[in-house]
C-alpha cells in the first residue's frame, strides 16, 4: 500500500473536457494547477495535463492556438520543476482517418433528396451520437451544383442513420463515391457490428504506398 500511495502522489492529473479549440480555458486550468502545487507545497514529478485538444471539423472553425497553449506551458514551468503529460489524442488521429463510400441509392423527396449510402451509424456513429457534422466531399469532382438540398444517410432503418444535410452541393448519382472526412477519432473505435453489418476494410495510405491494415469483415468472422 505505500509504494502504491508513492506512486500515485508523483503525477497530478487534469481532464478538463473534450473538443476544446480555444487556449484560454487551458491557460487558466494551469492557473488552477499551479495554485493546487503552491497551496500543498507538494512537488508533483509529473503533471498530466490531458487532452481535449480539439480539431476543425469545418472550414468556418479555426483550430487551437497551440502557440498560445505552448507560451503558457512555459510560463507555467518556469515556476515549477515538473514534467508535462500530454493526451493528445484527436488533435493527431483526428484528421487522418477518411471514410470513403458508395451512393447506393438516390430517393427523390420533392426538394430534397435522399443520398443512400452504403456506409451507415454502425461505421461513424458520431453524428447519431452526438449531432457531430463531418465535411463530406465528393471523390470526383465537378462544377455541376445540384439545385436540391441533399442529406446524406445510411442504409440502415433508423431514424438516426443519418450524416449531414447540404445545400448546393455537387450534383451525385448513384455509384459516386464520397469522402467523409476527419474520421481518424472516435471512428473505427466506435463502430459496431449493428443490424449484422461486417466493418469495412481500413487502409493505410503513406505517398504512393497502401497497406491492409485491417481486411474486410466477413458475416462468417461475426457469426
Amino acid at each position: 500500500m505505500k509504494i502504491l500511495k508513492n506512486i500515485s502522489l508523483q503525477c497530478l492529473s487534469v481532464h478538463i473536457g473534450s473538443q476544446i479549440l480555444d487556449h484560454k480555458p487551458y491557460e487558466r486550468m494551469l492557473k488552477t494547477v499551479s495554485s493546487i502545487i503552491s497551496k500543498t507545497k507538494y512537488k508533483f514529478k509529473f503533471i498530466d495535463l490531458g487532452g481535449g485538444m480539439g480539431i476543425s471539423y469545418s472550414d468556418k472553425i479555426k483550430n487551437l492556438n497551440y502557440k498560445k497553449y505552448n507560451s503558457a506551458i512555459r510560463d507555467f514551468l518556469k515556476k515549477h520543476d515538473t514534467k508535462i503529460i500530454f493526451e493528445p489524442g484527436r488533435s493527431i488521429i483526428g484528421n487522418t482517418g477518411t471514410l470513403i463510400s458508395k451512393i447506393i441509392y438516390i430517393k427523390d423527396g420533392g426538394a430534397k433528396k435522399f443520398v443512400i449510402l452504403d456506409a451507415a451509424m454502425n461505421d461513424l456513429m458520431r453524428p447519431a451520437l452526438y449531432g457531430a457534422v463531418h465535411k463530406i466531399l465528393p471523390v470526383n469532382k465537378s462544377k455541376n451544383v445540384s439545385k436540391n438540398i441533399y442529406e446524406f444517410v445510411g442504409p440502415i432503418c433508423e431514424s438516426t442513420d443519418k450524416f449531414v444535410t447540404l445545400k448546393k452541393f455537387q450534383k451525385l448519382k448513384e455509384k459516386d463515391f464520397i469522402a467523409i472526412c476527419d474520421v481518424g477519432a472516435y471512428g473505427m473505435s466506435l463502430s459496431s457490428n449493428y443490424n449484422l453489418r461486417p466493418k469495412p476494410v481500413e487502409l493505410l495510405i503513406k505517398g504512393r504506398t497502401i497497406k491492409i491494415i485491417k481486411n474486410r469483415q466477413k458475416h462468417k468472422d461475426i457469426i
